[in-house]
């Protein structure tokens, strides 16, 4: 069988995928729905110019107050820790969390639905969760349409570029071996 023709083979199926926008300007959200990570970018710029705030008047009340200075830099390091704690969780749940979707996929791209509505034309940073086997494939990938549907939600397709040699012909057999899963099973 040719590479070209195992490229295009496609199958329906469940599979973890989790995704981020490179550029996120692409990204359409509403208020309600705004990237966690934009968010929390902007709660982070805050905090810092809260931060040189409080040293910027610690600095003016150390000599008249040195016991209410050295209570508020020590609640200010503990505040700090609490949120580099906080943040260190926030990420590793994102890295953890991986939707369960039902796509439709190849060796040269992938379709599913989303809630959000996105660019045509943006690149995101894709990661694909193959069951079973729990292998994971990481990739870049471009969105090539995104259609409302009038069930709601919008049906996003994706188009893989620059995917390692490697994780492209896992992403193959694992293809193959599923679609001849689903014939067994008909």
């Amino acid at each position: 069988m040719s590479e070209e023709r195992r490229r295009y083979f496609r199958i329906n199926e469940t599979m973890g995928i989790g995704y981020e926008a490179l550029d996120h300007t692409h990204v359409q959200h509403s208020e309600h729905t705004a990237d966690p990570r934009a968010r929390m970018a902007d709660i982070l710029d805050v905090v810092e110019e809260q931060d040189e705030r409080i040293e910027h008047l610690l600095v003016e009340l150390e000599d008249d107050h040195p016991k209410v200075v050295e209570l508020i830099s020590l609640f200010n390091q503990k505040l700090e820790r609490v949120v580099r704690h906080l943040l260190v969780d926030s990420q590793l749940i994102n890295r953890i969390a991986r939707k369960m979707k039902e796509v439709n996929i190849s060796a040269c791209g992938i379709a599913f639905m989303s809630d959000e509505a996105i660019a045509v034309g943006t690149n995101l940073h894709l990661e694909l969760a193959l069951y079973p086997g729990n292998k994971t494939i990481e990739t870049p990938a471009r969105v090539v349409s995104c259609d409302q549907e009038e069930e709601g939600g919008y049906y996003w397709r994706l188009d893989y570029f620059g995917m390692a040699k490697g994780d492209q012909e896992a992403l193959i057999q694992h293809i193959v071996r599923s679609q001849s899963i689903q014939l067994k099973n008909k």
